[in-house]
């Protein structure tokens, strides 16, 4: 957010490159989603200014993943229960592990949890 200041986040973006794919669990878009309802619920920003950055991260090739079923529920359950994870964090796991693919996250239990996994992390 424009009020934030992570250097981490300029490390993130500087690490990829246009062509990369980026997935995402379909999770994400409803993070995305109430990240910006708590902004404008803790009067961080408008309902105007929220709406100015959907149009943005269209620029972005996110690649959303749909897997679905028992199977994958249990397998992030299994990864939440090894790696003290929650269940949305152990998705993000799951999927970088699944993709062979790096994973992006300011998160520090679940950059941890990635080492000990073997997923490389940025």
């Amino acid at each position: 957010m424009p009020d934030e200041n992570y250097s981490n986040i300029d490390m993130i973006y500087d690490a990829l490159d246009e062509n990369d794919d980026i997935y995402i669990p379909q999770l994400n878009w409803y993070e995305t989603a109430n990240v910006f309802r708590n902004l404008i619920r803790h009067n961080r920003f408008s309902e105007d200014e929220a709406a100015y950055f959907f149009p943005m991260l269209s620029f972005v090739n996110f690649i959303t993943d749909f897997e679905t079923g028992s199977a994958y529920s249990k397998k992030i359950w299994e990864l939440g229960n090894i790696y003290n994870l929650s269940a949305y964090d152990a998705a993000y796991l799951e999927l970088a592990d699944r993709k062979k693919a790096v994973l992006c996250t300011l998160d520090k239990d679940l950059r941890n949890a990635a080492k000990k996994h073997g997923v490389k992390t940025i």
